[in-house]
C-alpha cells in the first residue's frame, strides 16, 4: 500500500458559498471522494468465540441457534496460561462506522480481542470488496482480558499456543462483511465531536488511585519527574466522541465512537467467562440513552493504563463496588457512559467532512526481544521476521552452552505500520501497539490545528508496548537464557531482573525510535 497522504482544509464563510468553494477547490487537489458532504454508515458482528462444548452456553446465554466457530477449548487470553472459557456473560463483536467526505472514504473498525496481528489486517483489507471503496481502514482491538487468544501466548502452557486459526479466519471474514455492510448502508449525516474525561470518577482510596477513573500500574524510571503530584503515575484520561448523526429525517444517531485509555481488563485472571468487559456495559448505556451503535476503541493505555487498582462508587449501595465482579465492571462502564453523553453537545453537528490521511508501510522494528524470539521458534508466535526485507523464517540456535538448546528466531525485524488521518477539525494517530501516554501526549502536541485528538491504540497490529527509550530497562532481556534455563539466579544482573510486563512483553528500546520516526512526519503532514 505504500504511503499515501491527501489534503483537507477548513470550511470558513457562510455555508452556500463556502461549499461551492469547496467542491470548485478540493476537486483539484484531492485523489478521494468528491463531496464535502458526510456520508457514514455503520455496521455491527457477532464475533463472539463458540466451540462445541460451550454451544449450548451460548444458546442458553443469547438464545438463538449457536453455529460454532471455534475449537475447544477457548483458551481466554491477557493474564496467565490454560485459562479456559466456562460460559458467557456478553457477545464479542466487530463494530465498525465508515466516513466518507472530501478526500477519501475512512473505515475503522473495533474488535472485542485481545490483539491482531498485521498479517491478519492484510487479509481482511483483501477480502473487503473493491467496491466498497476504503481508501484506509483502520482495525482496532480493544485489548479486552476475557476474550480467546487470538496472538498465540496463552494456550494450555507456555510452549502451546492457543490460538484456533480457524477462527482467526471466521473473524477475517467477519470483520470484512461489517465494513461491506456499513458501506452497503451509507447514508448522508451530520458529525460531532467532543472531548470530556473521566476525571472524578474513581474514588481515591487506593494509593495508586488518583481520582482519574484510571491508574497508572507501572511507573518508569523519572516519571516522578514528569508528574511529581501523583508520585510518577501518568494517564490519560481523556474521553475523546465522534457521533454521526442521520442528515435527514428522522435525525437519529447512526454511530458512537468513543476513545478511552484504560485496559478491559477489570474482571480479572480468576473470570472464565466470555465478555467485552466494561466496554459492553458503556456500549449498552450509550446506546439506550443516544440510540445507534456505540463503538469503543482503547487510546494510549500502555504501561500500564487500567481498572484494576481503582474503585467506583455503586449507587445500588453507596459503597464501593466490589473489585473484580461484573457489577463493578457495569459501575464502571455505565458511569463512563453517562460522562460520554453529558458530554456530546447539542445540536445536528456538520453536515461536510473534509478527510485527509496518510499510512506508512511497512515500518521494520528490530526485534530485540529474545522470550519472542523463542516463541516463534517453537511456533508459539507466527513466524512473520524479515531480513533486509525479505521473509525470514530461519530458527538456530545462538547461545553458548549450556544454552545452546534454546531455540531462536533468528530474523532481523518486523515489519508494523502506522497511520494517521483527519476528519473535520479531529485528529487521530493509529499506533500498532500499547502506546505509553507520555507519547501520546506528543503526538498530539503535533496534530496542530485539531479540537479533538483520538489515539487509536493496537492499530492494525499489537507489537506490545511502546515507551520512550531513556526509560528502557534491558534487564529481562540480558537475563532471558538464564531465565528460559530455569537458572535466573546465575544471571549477572540477578536479582535485580525487571520481568514486568512492560519489559518482558516488549519488542525492544527501538520501538519508539521505529514508530514514532514514522509517526511524527504523517501527523505533521496532516497539517501542512
Amino acid at each position: 500500500m505504500g504511503s499515501h497522504s491527501s489534503s483537507s482544509r477548513r470550511l470558513r464563510g457562510t455555508a452556500l458559498a463556502t461549499a461551492l468553494a469547496a467542491v470548485l477547490f478540493f476537486g483539484f487537489h484531492c485523489p478521494g471522494g468528491d463531496s464535502p458532504l458526510a456520508e457514514v454508515g455503520v455496521c455491527k458482528v457477532d464475533i463472539t468465540p463458540i466451540s462445541p462444548n460451550l454451544a449450548s452456553e451460548y444458546e442458553a446465554t443469547f438464545g438463538g441457534t449457536a453455529v460454532v466457530n471455534h475449537t475447544d477449548p477457548i483458551f481466554l487470553a491477557g493474564f496467565g496460561n490454560n485459562r479456559e472459557a466456562t460460559g458467557y456473560n456478553d457477545r464479542l463483536w466487530a463494530r465498525g462506522i465508515v466516513v466518507d467526505g472530501h478526500g477519501g472514504r475512512v473505515a475503522i473498525v473495533a474488535l472485542d480481542l485481545v490483539g491482531y496481528f498485521n498479517n491478519e489486517i492484510q487479509t481482511i483489507r483483501a477480502l473487503v470488496d473493491p467496491a466498497s471503496a476504503i481508501d484506509y481502514l483502520v482495525v482496532h482491538s480493544t485489548h479486552q482480558h476475557e476474550g480467546p487468544d487470538t496472538l498465540g501466548i496463552w494456550g494450555p502452557d507456555e510452549l502451546t499456543s492457543g490460538v484456533d486459526p480457524a477462527y482467526l479466519d471466521f473473524v477475517n471474514q467477519s470483520v470484512a462483511d461489517c465494513v461491506d455492510d456499513a458501506v452497503a448502508n451509507m447514508q448522508p449525516a451530520r458529525l460531532k465531536f467532543a472531548t470530556t474525561d473521566s476525571d472524578g470518577l474513581s474514588l481515591g482510596i487506593d494509593a495508586e488511585d488518583d481520582g482519574f477513573g484510571v491508574a497508572d500500574g507501572k511507573v518508569l524510571v523519572d516519571d516522578d519527574l514528569i508528574a511529581p503530584d501523583t508520585d510518577g503515575r501518568i494517564v490519560n484520561s481523556r474521553l475523546a466522541i465522534m457521533q454521526a448523526i442521520r442528515a435527514r429525517h428522522p435525525r437519529t444517531v447512526l454511530g458512537t465512537l468513543v476513545n478511552f485509555a484504560s485496559h478491559p481488563e477489570s474482571l480479572g485472571s480468576n473470570n472464565t467467562l466470555v465478555t467485552s468487559d466494561f466496554p459492553h456495559y458503556a456500549r449498552e448505556a450509550i446506546e439506550a440513552d443516544q440510540g445507534g451503535t456505540a463503538i469503543w476503541v482503547s487510546a494510549d493505555l500502555g504501561v500500564l493504563q487500567g481498572p484494576l487498582d481503582i474503585d467506583v462508587l455503586d449507587p445500588d449501595t453507596n459503597l464501593p463496588a466490589v473489585r473484580r465482579t461484573f457489577r463493578w465492571a457495569q459501575v464502571h462502564g455505565e458511569q463512563l457512559a453517562e460522562r460520554i453523553v453529558d458530554g456530546i453537545p447539542h445540536g445536528f453537528g456538520t453536515r461536510f467532512a473534509f478527510v485527509d490521511f496518510a499510512t506508512t508501510q511497512p515500518v521494520p522494528v528490530p526485534l530485540a526481544n529474545p522470550f519472542f524470539r523463542f516463541f516463534i521458534g517453537i511456533g508459539v508466535l507466527p513466524s512473520l521476521l524479515f531480513t533486509d526485507g525479505v521473509l525470514d523464517t530461519s530458527v538456530g540456535f545462538p547461545y553458548p552452552p549450556p544454552f545452546d538448546i534454546i531455540p531462536q528466531a533468528l530474523g532481523e525485524d518486523l515489519q508494523t505500520e502506522v497511520g494517521a488521518f483527519r476528519i473535520n477539525h479531529a485528529s487521530f494517530a493509529v499506533v500498532p501497539g500499547e502506546l505509553d501516554p507520555q507519547i501520546g501526549e506528543a503526538y498530539r502536541d503535533r496534530m496542530v490545528g485539531a479540537e479533538h485528538t483520538f489515539i487509536i491504540g493496537l492499530g492494525n497490529d499489537e507489537i506490545g508496548y511502546q515507551l520512550p527509550e531513556e526509560k528502557w530497562d534491558d534487564s529481562c532481556h540480558a537475563c532471558a537464557p538464564f531465565i528460559l534455563g530455569g537458572v535466573p539466579q546465575l544471571c549477572p544482573l540477578f536479582p535485580n531482573i525487571d520481568c514486568n510486563t512492560v519489559f518482558q512483553n516488549n519488542v525492544g528500546a527501538a520501538v519508539d525510535p521505529a514508530i514514532s520516526g514514522a509517526m511524527n512526519p504523517l501527523l505533521d503532514g496532516l497539517h501542512d
